[in-house]
């Protein structure tokens, strides 16, 4: 499929196939998309968590607002981000960067201390939203691409979901993914913006 194509094709689902699971196979698919995402820095401060027991189904239904497709698409995919990234992961890095760009001193050593800066909370919240955000849209492409229905969840307590995850301190949940397969026609598509009302940069162009 032409990517074109995938991007006008896809959209969020809400109507999905009863009992589907996503099987180990596919979840390993959908994340070699995801490998290719850009991110600041080539950190890559995400990971992705798919629950799919009843139980899990059931709590992460109440989290999400009672939210019905929860249920009903039977998977449930949680992007997890670390915004701690910079101190956690600069080794790595910084190993990385100097093996494949040949980093001066210098050059690494200012690497190295951009990595491990001190920032306050809301400066690393943000850097990992803004990168994790680029592997959630990956991935939604990734579902389309192989055939699934997928559809990103904007109503979910936060707090709740880190408790049940039981995730660290600097582990933030970034965005809950409703995955299955489509169930039938999601009916008419709702209007996009037009180039127009997108473009701010018409009075610069030549």
């Amino acid at each position: 499929m032409e990517f074109k194509d995938l991007v006008q094709q896809r959209r969020s689902a809400h109507n999905f196939e009863a009992g589907f699971k996503v099987d180990e196979n596919t979840w390993n698919d959908l994340l070699e998309y995801v490998r290719y995402t850009p991110s600041g820095y080539n950190a890559q401060p995400w990971q992705f968590q798919l629950l799919q027991t009843e139980a899990d189904i059931t709590a992460l239904h109440k989290i999400c607002l009672n939210q019905d497709i929860i249920k009903t698409s039977g998977n449930v995919v949680v992007l997890i981000g670390d915004t701690d990234f910079g101190k956690n992961e600069s080794d790595r890095i910084l190993a990385e960067w100097q093996a494949y760009r040949n980093l001066t001193p210098e050059k690494a050593a200012g690497l190295k201390s951009s990595l491990e800066k001190e920032r306050e909370t809301w400066k690393k919240r943000e850097m990992v939203i803004r990168n994790a955000s680029l592997a959630a849209m990956t991935f939604l492409y990734a579902a389309e691409d192989l055939g699934l229905a997928a559809c990103p969840m904007m109503g979910v307590r936060q707090l709740d979901l880190k408790k049940y995850l039981d995730l660290a301190d600097n582990q933030l949940p970034i965005i809950v993914i409703a995955l299955g397969k489509s169930g039938g026609s999601e009916g008419t598509r709702l209007p996009r913006k037009s180039v127009e009302e997108i473009n701010r940069s018409v009075d610069n162009l030549k």
